[in-house]
């Protein structure tokens, strides 16, 4: 299968779980990718991700910024549910902003787990204006069905985001004051 980008859906709000529903129906052997974005007074995090058709997500990173904003990132391989819209839901240890997109791909790996990951790399970052923020390059790759995602969430600044012009921008969920994403 060529590797090509499905479908994409993103959502936020304020509450201790967040449900989206791609727009388009799911494939079998496709993979749903979620980015979580969570952030609260409380040091709420994300506890969980589930969708309504039974697929199994697997945490593959998650990490938090100096202001507690947590960006999490899911993964599942699609094996049930296919021809249907599931409800995917993103739930967190208590009340907080939740930003999420809900990203679907063809031709990636079916494996479960996070043996799907080959090279990850993390960084976090305080700036008092706009700023390049870079977890620096990873190691390039010649194998089929590779892909690089990068992901950025922050707790809402009103500031539009950009991504780098050599990739292209799946989901922008800016300007806000709550939950901003970039994939």
């Amino acid at each position: 299968t060529t590797l090509a980008f499905v479908q994409q859906v993103n959502k936020r709000g304020v509450a201790a779980s967040l449900a989206l529903q791609p727009t388009a129906n799911i494939s079998s052997g496709n993979r749903l990718i979620v980015e979580a974005g969570v952030w609260s007074a409380g040091n709420a995090s994300a506890s969980g991700v589930t969708d309504s058709a039974g697929d199994t997500y697997t945490k593959l990173t998650s990490l938090k910024a100096s202001d507690n904003t947590e960006l999490s990132v899911w993964s599942a391989p699609i094996t049930a549910g296919a021809g249907t819209k599931p409800t995917i839901t993103v739930t967190t240890t208590a009340s907080a902003d939740i930003g999420a997109t809900v990203l679907e791909y063809s031709g990636l790996s079916s494996a479960g787990g996070t043996n799907v990951v080959d090279v990850l790399k993390t960084a976090t970052g305080k700036t008092s204006a706009a700023s390049t923020v870079s977890s620096g390059a990873t190691a390039a790759s010649n194998a089929a069905g590779e892909l690089a995602m990068g992901f950025y969430a922050d707790s809402g600044f009103a500031n539009t985001l950009a991504g780098d012009p050599g990739y292209s921008v799946r989901t922008n969920v800016s300007p806000t004051n709550d939950m901003e994403l970039l994939v």
